[in-house]
């Protein structure tokens, strides 16, 4: 009479109990489209979650449900693979219905489950085993559980249904476990009579949930009967509960976008944006319109508007443009674009670069500098609205730079001082970069005097220190020495500059005290203007 029982449950699940999984299967909005080249065509699919459109290299998104195609002369079809990833529980697979939706080859008991091979649904397994502890289903805590005392005839089934699912997909069964006494359970889950996987325990510990998961491949026929088969054949402990049973699998599906090009009126553009400064010149042309076939508006932000195939133009006010290009095909497919972006930059102009130092002239167009004197750098400029942000000043000199990055539009000069040059010649330049990057520039060779530094005192007594009115000098490519005594007599004279006075007179030491130098120091900058100095010294002995 049982085994009769048991054939009716399983005849009931085949013809009843099966579960309908979800439908795999994308859809296009439209099998086949035509257009104008150039023309943007809308595309859409349902049916999935996600999506992978390829065979154009126009799309404008690769994974979006509703994308755009440019059509192209070349355009045929698109491809869209449709993905879900499908998540659904098993019918009545949490137990919130009660003792349906599955079947079993267990003895249902809904009051009590103290014989081994029985099982209830409940939120407590106390309620029906008074050995066992009170514990809350995996899903909310206060709902129901399948309550089960394990059999001990090893190889039973304890739950079974029929799903459908698309054929051939991967498909990962789920469930959670808890154990109510130990030893724990064991149970295999098997495709209709296939092992799917190694046998799955419950939890060595009374009490705490945990999920288990196998995989397996569905039939080509798309049908799978699952079966939780109870494998322990232990009299003490295999008692535990199941909840949550629910099966996961990615669905793939594909579809094909049919598409024909009408006519040709495309466009292509180098879309690289214009720019320069103070003028901009510019030709453009459509690269997909070679023999000028087509017809054509050319339109400009400043009014100008052409009507021949190749945009050639000269800007000379400086600020933005803008514009578009209308093209149409004797076939009347249509076309358009925007314009690069133009601007035309404004080069703000510098008046002067000013060195300032006392004592400085002009020598053949070079500044000659005293390098004895403070030297300062500082540039005049015009204000200038139109900046579209900071402007910056550069000055360059042989030794270093100097740099400020913060211009205002209003800004007339800006300067540094005091400025630290090396004594050499040298090109002094000034830099004025726009926000825009278009830069206006002025130089200033410049050239130093010569410079002379002479001791007040020399001791020529032969002990290698200070034996020589040794004068040092800078810039200098002649040097004239004169030394005369108190009565105003020559006795020493040199244009050498690296011979200096020893303290002898006709080859014998000159006596002690006060002399008389003179010293005449020139270079190619000095215009027969030599830098003198003349000074008493001292011979001491």
């Amino acid at each position: 009479m049982a085994m009769r029982k048991a054939l009716l449950i399983f005849l009931l699940l085949l013809f009843f109990g099966g579960l309908k999984g979800q439908n795999c299967s994308v859809s296009v909005s439209a099998d086949s489209l035509t257009a104008c080249v150039g023309d943007t065509i809308f595309l859409a699919a349902t049916g999935m979650s996600e999506y992978q459109w390829s065979h154009d290299a126009t799309l404008s998104c690769d994974t979006c449900a509703s994308p755009y195609i440019i059509l192209s002369d070349t355009a045929s079809y698109v491809v869209v693979k449709g993905v879900s990833q499908v998540s659904q529980m098993a019918t009545n697979g949490n137990f919130s219905s009660g003792n349906t939706g599955f079947l079993t080859n267990y003895t249902y008991n809904a009051t009590s489950i103290w014989n081994e091979g029985t099982y209830a649904v409940g939120p407590n397994p106390n309620a029906v085993h008074p050995n066992f502890g009170s514990w809350g289903d995996h899903t909310t805590g206060s709902g129901n559980y399948m309550l089960v005392n394990g059999s001990t005839g090893g190889n039973k089934i304890l739950w079974r249904q029929n799903v459908s699912f698309p054929p051939g997909v991967q498909v990962t069964v789920k469930w959670w476990m808890l154990t109510f006494v130990t030893p724990a359970g064991l149970l295999q889950l098997k495709l209709a009579g296939t092992n799917i996987g190694n046998g799955a325990s419950t939890p060595n510990s009374s009490g705490v949930w945990s999920q288990t998961s196998r995989t397996f491949t569905v039939p080509a026929s798309g049908s799978a009967i699952l079966n939780l088969v109870t494998t322990s054949a232990v009299l003490s402990g295999n008692d535990f509960g199941i909840d949550d049973i629910s099966f996961q699998y990615t669905c793939e599906s594909y579809d094909t976008v049919w598409v024909a090009p009408k006519s040709d009126a495309q466009i292509l553009l180098d879309t690289s944006s214009l720019f320069a400064c103070d003028s901009l010149c510019f030709k453009i042309d459509n690269a997909l319109d070679s023999s000028g076939l087509l017809n054509y508006q050319w339109v400009l932000s400043n009014g100008i508007v052409d009507t021949t195939n190749t945009f050639s133009h000269c800007l000379s006010d400086s600020g933005d443009y803008s514009g578009y290009l209308l093209t149409s095909s004797n076939e009347g497919c249509t076309d358009s674009v925007a314009l690069p972006a133009m601007r035309v930059g404004y080069s703000r102009k510098l008046d002067s670069l000013v060195i300032s130092n006392d004592g400085k002239y002009f020598a053949n167009g070079i500044l000659v500098l005293d390098p004895n004197e403070v030297i300062g750098l500082s540039a005049h400029f015009e204000s200038y609205a139109g900046s579209r942000g900071l402007d910056s000043l550069y000055i360059s000199y042989d030794s270093g730079n100097l740099n400020e990055p913060g211009i205002l539009p209003s800004q007339l000069a800006h300067g540094w001082n005091p400025v630290s040059l090396s004594q050499e010649p040298q090109t002094v330049c000034v830099y004025l970069y726009t926000a825009d990057g278009c830069v206006d520039s002025l130089c200033q060779q410049i050239a130093f005097y010569p410079t002379i530094t002479s001791p007040n005192f020399f001791t020529p007594n032969g002990d290698m220190i200070n034996d020589v009115l040794e004068i040092q000098s800078t810039n200098t490519e002649r040097l004239v020495q004169r030394v005369y005594n108190r009565w105003g007599q020559l006795i020493f004279e040199t244009e050498q500059p690296d011979l200096f006075w020893g303290g002898k007179i006709n080859g014998k030491p000159a006596a002690a005290g006060v002399y008389f130098l003179e010293v005449e120091a020139s270079n190619l900058y000095t215009s027969g203007r030599p830098i003198m100095q003349r000074k008493a010294i001292h011979l001491m002995k």
